[in-house]
């Protein structure tokens, strides 16, 4: 009995040291005016987006990696190409498309009733053994990607933890959260 015991402590203690590694947190970036949860602090850092729209656009990008699935969110201001927001999102999904098989796609809401932004939102197989999710939105005078990448190294290819990325996906965001923006330095 005693052996059981320490058996379930230890499965507990060990159990939670796992979830607590997976402490999903909001981080609210106020110079893109968007929101997203990752489950440990992400990076930031720049790149530019290719397209064949226009020449590369400078794009900023938050990723972090955890039980080897990258999450990554883009960003890109369109500027004098506000009127080519919707091409934009239909031009990233059409290339996420043509990189394997889609096995799912939607066309989901961010917000509430004057609040929505609609986007696209595909899950593909591509031929390399990765699993994209990615949503895709133009909203504030930008192109938001949001996109959870599973690794072959993982083992599966469960979607329960990349689809909680891009759920947590918020836009137009009212200025008092502001101020709880958490540290990228944590």
């Amino acid at each position: 009995m005693f052996r059981n015991a320490l058996a379930f402590i230890l499965c507990v203690f060990t159990v939670s040291q796992a979830n607590a590694a997976a402490d999903w947190v909001e981080y609210i970036y106020a110079e893109d005016e968007f929101a997203v949860q990752f489950p440990v602090p992400p990076t930031t850092g720049t790149e530019f987006y290719e397209t064949t729209i226009t020449e590369p656009l400078p794009t900023r990008f938050y990723s972090a990696e955890y039980d080897n699935v990258l999450f990554k969110a883009r960003v890109f201001a369109l500027g004098d190409l506000v009127n080519q927001g919707a091409n934009f999102v239909v031009e990233a999904a059409y290339n996420l498309m043509r990189q394997g098989n889609v096995i799912f796609h939607d066309f989901p809401r961010v917000g509430l009733r004057g609040n929505a932004t609609f986007g696209i939102t595909m899950v593909v197989d591509t031929e390399d053994g990765r699993r994209i999710r990615a949503s895709f939105y133009s909203e504030n005078e930008r192109v938001y990607l949001v996109e959870a990448i599973v690794m072959p190294e993982r083992g599966d290819l469960d979607q329960a933890l990349p689809s909680r990325f891009d759920q947590t996906l918020r836009l137009r965001l009212d200025a008092q959260l502001n101020n709880t923006v958490p540290s990228l330095a944590q």
